[in-house]
């Protein structure tokens, strides 16, 4: 497929992968009639179909029918699942489809993803989701690589959205991604790891209040609750993100003695499967060291 991409009205696009980022980033194509298809169609019917019309979207029976005569597809799934999906993906569709590549993975992973891509006869685009979904939602900034790039952006832009060109070589956007993930979701840890000794040891106060002067202008109380609410909601999604960047990291031939604890930090939170609808640093520090305890 040439960089010359029809950007037309008529052109059928299809979300594989509807959770938060999906719905999300999904308002843009309604004039489209596009189509998505999550696993949780075989299982939670209910709330993700409901999720996926709300959206506009139209929930597909299978990845099949959602493929059916196809121009592009957007794959937004776990980290851990992104190779699986593009491969399921290009033993179906046909050619001369684009793959924006939307998941939190390595250059590596992508590149691989977009030879795979590339022998069923499409173009892969990778896209980097710069910031979180929500509240941004389509202000959401998107950084795109690849051969096929600079249509691809001009694509997203036309119905909305925020991207901006990264470069002509895919694994550009994803290394971007994953370094700046080194320490978001490294701080994040290290908040999890800091607050919650602080409040055993009953000096949480003191040490938000010693942070936040040390920080000058971060307010560490409402950050660190920030960051523990976004744990415990996402962090199987984050801990699956971080392997990913521990292989970004080793393909560079640094070791990543760092981001493993944050791989771990992640999934420990996550695997409790809280969903608080708080982010008050204290009430969260409580909750989670009772649960680990």
């Amino acid at each position: 497929m040439t960089d010359s991409v029809d950007w037309s009205t008529d052109q059928r696009i299809c979300f594989v992968g509807f959770g938060e980022a999906g719905e999300a980033l999904s308002g843009g194509f309604r004039s489209l009639s596009p189509v998505a298809w999550d696993l949780k169609l075989l299982t939670d019917t209910s709330s993700c179909r409901d999720r996926i019309q709300r959206s506009g979207f139209k929930p597909a029976s299978t990845l099949s029918e959602a493929l059916e005569g196809i121009d592009w597809v957007v794959s937004l799934v776990t980290a851990d699942q992104a190779a699986v999906v593009c491969e399921q993906v290009c033993s179906i569709a046909r050619s001369n489809f684009t793959y924006l590549e939307m998941n939190s993975c390595s250059p590596g992973t992508k590149r691989s993803n977009a030879q795979m891509v590339a022998d069923a006869g499409g173009v892969l685009a990778d896209v980097a989701i710069m910031s979180p979904v929500n509240p941004s939602r389509l202000e959401t900034p998107l950084l795109v690589s690849g051969p096929s790039a600079e249509s691809c952006v001009s694509f997203l832009n036309q119905f909305g959205y925020n991207a901006s060109l990264c470069g002509p070589e895919v694994g550009q956007a994803s290394a971007l991604k994953m370094t700046r993930s080194i320490m978001i979701k490294g701080v994040e840890a290290l908040s999890a790891e800091c607050f919650l000794t602080a409040q055993r040891l009953g000096i949480q106060p003191e040490i938000v209040a010693s942070l936040t002067k040390s920080f000058d202008g971060l307010d560490w109380l409402t950050r660190g609750g920030y960051n523990l609410e976004r744990m415990s909601k996402h962090g199987i999604r984050r801990a699956a993100e971080m392997r990913e960047v521990v292989a970004t990291i080793q393909e560079t031939g640094l070791s990543a003695d760092m981001t493993r604890s944050t791989v771990e930090w992640q999934q420990r939170i996550g695997d409790l499967a809280l969903d608080p609808d708080t982010e008050d640093l204290a009430q969260l520090s409580r909750l989670l060291n009772e649960r680990l305890s």
